[in-house]
């Protein structure tokens, strides 16, 4: 008996260490918690190399058509990439030669897009038996570029000739949307289902800011994707955050462009953040955490030099593409921008503290009304 009670306490006592070795496993530093979330689709992953920018696009467009009301539509980035190549085909005959015609785009090009040549649901997407993944598509950019090629030396006034040449390649290679087809019932066009979305593309801008530049003014950011040359409205960095938090609490999704540096995220509860000192969860000394509190740690203010100094090497790089789509706060009631990577699949979430934003953002592409009117006075909006 005594040896039976003797097992029993120390099933109790084991017991007892397990559940507060999980009361310990669950303490978190920030407690994050969604304040407003603007309805969104599920993201999805990339279709081609270097074409991130058409899953932000389409992602704006299906948000603003959720925002109107309207039911959800899963939209085919492969079109708006398909698309993309024509509308560079005619910049570069336009130019006579001086665009270089490939799938980079930035996600501000899926509005001219879709003005130009409308937009199809996945489902009128027609793909092709060729991987649109790989890197070697010779045949097809050797096609692209001797056809436009020809098309500028004969100067016979025949380039649609030559662009059908371009489309054909396209959709050997990597797919095309059907002239016709149903969606819901109803008989579409490209243009007509772009028409019935009722998205305004006129509504979007591009917000960055460049100390370089003068203030609440477009001007043209040279980065290496700004084919067109698009203009970029100059805002202080706190009003970039600023555009982010009111654009997300007013209903509407924002796409973002920056550097999501792993060293500033703690990824444990996904937060990304400028820290003073080491970030949560450092271990230091025989494997064990020193010094903890389990509090949001205090933030370096980031001035409009540190700013600055990042910015001018961010633009000179490649990297994250995400779909901003939520408020959260932390349990001392520090507020986080709400994103999720826009070109993996599964909505891989981080929330972003204001400063973090203000030194890594590159650009936001938001829908003008989604803004403060006294920031949309200033810039003439």
């Amino acid at each position: 008996m005594k040896r039976m009670k003797s097992l029993g306490m120390m099933l109790l006592m084991l017991l007892a260490f397990g559940s507060t070795t999980v009361l310990l496993a669950q303490e978190s530093y920030y407690e994050l918690k969604v304040k407003s979330t603007v309805k969104t689709n599920p993201s999805k992953d990339i279709q081609r190399i270097n074409s991130c920018w058409s899953n932000v696009g389409t992602a704006l467009i299906e948000a603003e058509i959720l925002r109107s009301g309207k039911e959800s539509v899963d939209l085919s980035e492969m079109d708006l990439i398909h698309n993309a190549y024509l509308l560079k085909s005619q910049a570069y005959l336009d130019s006579k030669g001086k665009v270089n015609v490939n799938e980079k785009c930035m996600p501000y090009d899926a509005f001219k897009i879709m003005d130009t040549y409308g937009l199809a649901p996945e489902s009128a997407y027609m793909h092709s038996d060729e991987d649109a993944m790989d890197k070697h598509s010779g045949e097809m950019d050797a096609i692209i570029r001797g056809s436009l090629r020809r098309a500028i030396d004969m100067e016979d006034g025949k380039s649609e000739r030559y662009l059908g040449f371009v489309d054909a390649a396209l959709t050997k290679h990597i797919g095309d949307t059907k002239l016709n087809f149903k969606y819901d019932g109803q008989d579409f066009t490209p243009k007509s289902f772009a028409a019935q979305a009722g998205v305004n593309s006129g509504d979007y801008i591009m917000l960055t800011s460049d100390s370089r530049q003068e203030m609440n003014k477009p001007f043209v950011l040279e980065l290496k994707n700004n084919w067109d040359k698009d203009e970029f409205y100059n805002v202080h960095s706190n009003e970039l955050y600023k555009a982010m938090k009111e654009a997300i609490e007013n209903g509407y999704a924002v796409g973002w462009y920056g550097f999501v540096n792993n060293e500033m995220v703690y990824t444990d509860e996904a937060v990304a953040i400028v820290a003073i000192g080491d970030m949560p969860g450092t271990k230091k000394e025989d494997g064990k955490e020193v010094g903890h509190t389990y509090q949001p740690l205090p933030e370096k203010t980031i001035g409009a030099n540190d700013r600055q100094e990042n910015f001018e090497v961010l633009i000179n790089g490649a990297y994250n593409f995400m779909t901003l789509y939520g408020i959260s706060m932390d349990k001392e009631g520090n507020e986080y921008i709400l994103g999720k990577d826009a070109c993996t699949a599964g909505d891989e979430e981080l929330n972003m503290s204001k400063e973090f934003t203000k030194l890594n953002t590159v650009y936001l592409l938001v829908n003008k009304n989604g803004l403060d009117k006294n920031l949309r006075d200033k810039l003439g909006l």
